[in-house]
Order: C-alpha cells, then structure tokens, then sequence
C-alpha cells in the first residue's frame, strides 16, 4: 500500500468527523424495545444515502456475535429521535473516546510540509533533531511519529491505538446495563495468547485482549479470564473456568492439549426471549379545514374533511436472554489450523480498513508478548505488539521486527528477528527480560516529510545503547543510547582511534533553522559509489543510476538479502563516517591522505539532493561546504 492512500483516508475521516456526529457512533438507542447502535458509517460518502452498519446486540448468531444490519444515514436520522436516547454515562464516554480518536488523527494526518516552527519547543532527547518536521505538540503525536518510523503500517499503529480505547469506551458503556462485567484494564506487560484454536465437539477458543471466549458442545461462547505461565521452560495456560479450571499445555506446533478424558464447564446458552411481538395497528383521523371568502358579504366559509389511514402494527424484537448450564465436553485437543479469525482481528481489521490502510500479515496463533520491557539506565527498550517487536534505543530511535516465543521445555525466550544482530531474549523467574550484554545499535529513522506523493520521508536515526535486564515498563524511556554510525564495521575505524591524520571538516551552507542536513550520516568512501556496489558484487542494470537502483531496492523493504548486500559494500568500502550534529556539520576521523568520494544525501526544499563528488585529502585539516550549488539533485 502506498502511504498516499492511508493519508488520503485519514486526511477525509478528519475532516468528516463533524458531519458524522449527527449520528452517534458506539451509544445504544432503544428503537421499539430493542437496542441498537451505530457501529460505523461511510466516511467519504456522508449523504443521506449512504449507508451505516447497525448492531443488534438481543440478536445475536449462533456463535454468540452480534448480527448487524445496514440503513442509510437517512433513515438513522429519522428513526434515532423516536428511540430512548442514549444515558449521559454513554454519550460521556463517546465524547472522550472522540477526543481521543481525533487526537490520534491530528497525530496521522500529513501536515509537514511547509509546518511553521513552534514558537516554544517542547524538551528533546539530546542530540535528536526533527529536521524539516516541528517537535511533536504531545506525546501521543511523539507516540504515533515513532510508531510508523519504527516500520510498522500506519494503519496498524493507528489501529492499535484505536482500539485500545473503542474496547475501553465500549467496556464502559457495558457496565451501565444489567449484569454487566465492570471495565477491564487489560493484561500486565508479559506473554499471553492470540489467535482462534478449535478441536472435535465444538472446542473453541478465541483469545482477546482481555480475557477468552470459550464454548464446547451445545454451550455459547462466555468470556473467562485466563493466565499463562512459562515456568520450566514450558507453557502452562490456566483457564479460569468453574466448577475447576482447565490446566493446558501450549505447545510450538500450534496445538493446546488438556488432561486426558473429558471435562466439565460451566457456561450459558440461549434461554427463550422476552418481549417483541407485533403491536396492533390502529386507524391515524386527518382533518384538512379549507377556507374561502364570500365577497358578497365578506364572510369567510369554511369546509372540514376528515381523511382516515390505516397505520399498521409495528415489529418489536425479542431480547435473547441467556441462562447458566454446565456441559461435558471431550478431551481437550486443539490447533490454530484452518480455525479462522478471532474477534479481536475483526475488530482491529476494522479500524484499520476505516483509515484506508492495509491490514498487514496477521498476528500468529499461539504464544505472544504485550507491554513494554525497558531498562531505565541504558535507554534500550522493547515493546510487544501481537504482530511486532519494536526494538528501541532512548525515546526516538526505534525499529519493528517479527519475533516468536519459543517454551519447548529446554528454553524459554523471544527470538527477534533483526536481520544483522538477532537478538535472543530469555524469560527470568521474577518476570524480567535478559537479552545479554554489550553495545546494540537500533537503525532508527525519523519523519523528515513527504514527498511528491504524499509518502512519508525519513532520515537514518541510528543509536546505540548497552543491553542490561529489561523490567516492565509503562513508557518508553526518555532519554539513552548513543549517536551510531551509519554503516557500521567491525573494521571501521573509531573516532578516537583514526586510521590517518588526513581529517575532513563538513560545514552546511543551509539556514540553521531547521537545517535540511541535520543529524544526516557523512560517509567518505574510498571508490565511487558505483565501483563501491560493483566490487562487493552488486549489479546495477545498465541505463539506471546507482542511486535510484538502491533506493528502489532498499526503500520498500530495507531487511531483504539484496539490500543487505549493498549495505555490505558500501560498508566495506567505507574509510571514514560521521553523523552531523543538529547545524550539519561534522569533522570527519582522519584518514590516509588521498583521494576519496563523498556519499551525503539530505532532502532540501523538497528535492533530494546529493554530494556524490571525488575530494582529494591532504594531511593535516581539510574541509568542504555542502551548497546547492555544489550538490546534484539524485535521481
């Protein structure tokens, strides 16, 4: 999906978010004595012929959802006013869930281009710089600008966060009815379950944020809690059922055992109904009094008729009632395998839709990981996400990766799948994280952006922080790590121990402020960029420019084996690199005298520019100014 589409949906959601309010969303009417509400309604089409998806929650499917069915923006606004309005608890909860959903589009919604600097910016972690982009105003923008530079979809991030608060806005709506369960706060930072497993006579488990549906047999699915445990190096889930719980294994090929025989389990089903019937219809009198003037006399006559219309009975649904029952199912034996999508998917798939986004691959069944783990001291952190791990490095510099959790009985870890350092991370007993020892470097971007076609652009943010024991967390920390270079090697001189006494000082021509070559990677080769590719064994097709050949392999997927490959050669190739600091400059470590190539790029007024050029070195200070006049745009 090309980020265009996500801002194009995001850009129209906001701007029609004040014609949707006369209908509301997520607030139940009771229309004839049944309820429903308004799940959702077509953003870009907000006519009166548009439609909206409308909950029935007294009719509900043999599984237990919710049916739904669709009416045109129209016929909502004529039939919600004759329903029972909603109570003040929910429009209360509606109204801060807007807030918040409007905050975290303002947070999405494209508007770096041209952004006129704060007058007052809020405090950074030192040494970060947002380039052409004004600070983030709060920190769930700062939240949101990390999460999609972290490389997960837009949509995803976006979805993530909404749903967090559309699942607390409806748990709070719930409690207000009858047998209501009180509003969950959600699961501790730890492992815990995702995905759907079913098995023979009708077993199915669907795992959600805040707990599970279970169902067998002829039983409905009810909501339990459950917890899991990775004591022993093996995965023990622990269902939180009546009359006993149901102790499982969690087993690596996608299956979840039980004890042998079968069990028994409390749960409901289908009562019966209340309610509902046709009502019987009734004869609506019309009078109609007409008037004329006599100008005979100047009297006034008038005439009355009386017209008569049948109005038929109207349709009240009955309320499915549940009642408890207690069923014997068979032995536990269940998979992921062909068992479908959760609840939780569905719902998170939604939202995702509703910004124009890509849903992305879908999170695995089985063992996953939630919350923040981060030490306080170094800055280096890790937060789960059901699909996701991103790996940080202080408050900004962060990057998502696929990971699994592995409890086979010998070990039990998070392998995280970084393409040039996988990090394996190691349960301990006090529910701590021990991914090791030693420096980590996090590759790290930053939103400097957009181009010509709506895309985001980003820029390198690469930091390096020691890796230590990873505690739970509820934020990310606010400061750590260290400027990394941008092509690393473990034969790469060091600042502090230079391979000659050649030294290059790079000073930006630009405003300061915001300087376009802030915190930009200054790297000095020791061949052109293209010779570069070519002796670490890249082939650039002929006709095409090294340049757009790297950017068009590296740009949509930076993890694959072939950009990995350039990165290798220019990393071999590489005698000397700085970061600059937040003004562009930068003095380079020393290097033998000589001939070398330069290798920056920056986005200037919107155009990517480059300085590609060869620059001899004599020993001692040498130095070069970085202008327009002296860059190529690079194409």
């Amino acid at each position: 999906m090309r980020l265009r589409l996500h801002a194009l949906a995001v850009t129209l959601l906001a701007s029609t978010l004040a014609v949707a309010q006369d209908i509301k969303l997520n607030v139940t009417y009771l229309c004839n004595g049944e309820r429903i509400y308004v799940e959702n309604c077509n953003i870009r089409d907000t006519s009166d012929t548009s439609t909206c998806m409308v909950a029935h929650p007294d009719h509900l499917t043999p599984s237990g959802m919710n049916t739904y069915t669709y009416m045109t923006r129209g016929a909502l606004k004529k039939l919600l006013p004759t329903c029972k309005q909603p109570t003040a608890q929910e429009l209360a909860a509606q109204q801060a869930f807007q807030k918040k959903q409007q905050a975290l589009i303002d947070a999405q919604t494209p508007k770096y281009n041209n952004a006129p600097a704060p007058a007052a910016a809020p405090a950074q972690s030192a040494g970060v710089s947002y380039g052409a982009l004004p600070p983030p105003k709060d920190p769930e923008e700062r939240a949101m600008r990390r999460c999609v530079s972290s490389d997960r979809l837009p949509s995803t991030c976006t979805g993530n966060g909404l749903l967090g608060m559309f699942t607390g806005m409806i748990s709070s709506t719930l409690s207000s009815l009858a047998g209501a369960k009180p509003a969950d706060t959600g699961p501790d930072a730890g492992p815990n379950m995702a995905g759907v497993f079913q098995g023979a006579g009708n077993w199915r488990l669907d795992f959600t944020t805040d707990g599970v549906l279970v169902n067998c047999s002829f039983l409905s699915p009810n909501e339990e809690t459950y917890s899991l445990s990775l004591a022993n190096n093996r995965a023990t889930l622990t269902l939180h059922t009546t009359p006993k719980q149901l102790v499982l294994t969690v087993h690596m090929d996608g299956t979840i055992t039980g004890p042998l025989g079968p069990v028994t389990i409390d749960g409901v089903v289908p009562g019966g109904s209340v309610g509902g019937g046709m009502s019987a219809g009734h004869i609506e009198n019309k009078e109609t009094t007409t008037y004329s003037q006599n100008y005979n006399d100047g009297t006034v006559d008038s005439h009355t008729t009386t017209q008569s219309t049948y109005v038929p009975g109207t349709y009240t649904a009955p309320q499915t009632t549940f009642v408890p029952r207690r069923a014997t199912c068979p032995a536990i034996n269940l998979t992921s395998k062909g068992a479908g999508v959760g609840v939780e998917t569905m719902e998170t798939n939604l939202l995702k839709n509703a910004f124009g986004g890509d849903q992305g691959p879908p999170t695995p069944a089985g063992i996953r990981m939630h919350g923040v783990f981060a030490s306080a001291s170094t800055g280096f952190s890790v937060q789960f996400f059901p699909e996701s791990a991103i790996l940080g490095c202080g408050p900004d510099a962060a990057r998502a990766y696929p990971y699994t959790v592995i409890a086979d009985g010998t070990k039990a870890v998070v392998n995280i799948a970084t393409p040039d350092h996988p990090l394996t991370i190691a349960f301990r007993a006090d529910g701590s994280l021990d991914p090791g020892s030693g420096p980590y470097q996090v590759h790290g971007r930053m939103i400097t952006g957009q181009d010509d076609n709506d895309d985001f652009t980003f820029a390198p943010m690469e930091r390096t922080c020691n890796l230590a024991v990873l505690t739970p967390a509820k934020e990310i920390p606010s400061a750590g790590g260290a400027t990394a270079l941008a092509t690393p090697s473990a034969g790469l001189f060091t600042p502090d121990k230079p391979l000659g006494n050649a030294a290059l000082s790079v000073v930006s021509g630009f405003p300061s402020s915001p300087n376009p070559l802030a915190n930009r990677p200054y790297v000095l080769l020791r061949s052109s960029y293209a010779d570069a590719l070519a002796q670490g064994g890249v082939t650039v097709p002929a006709g095409v420019s090294p340049f757009a050949f790297v950017a068009l392999t590296c740009a949509p997927q930076p993890h694959t084996a072939n950009c990995q490959n350039i990165l290798a050669a220019i990393n071999s190739n590489a005698a000397s690199a700085v970061r600059a600091d937040t003004s562009g400059n930068g003095t380079l470590p020393g290097v033998p005298p000589g001939t070398y190539y330069l290798m920056i790029s920056a986005l200037v007024n919107g155009q990517p520019l480059m300085w590609s050029q060869a620059i001899t070195l004599h020993a001692g200070a040498n130095s070069i100014a970085l202008t327009a006049a002296n860059a190529q745009p690079m194409k």
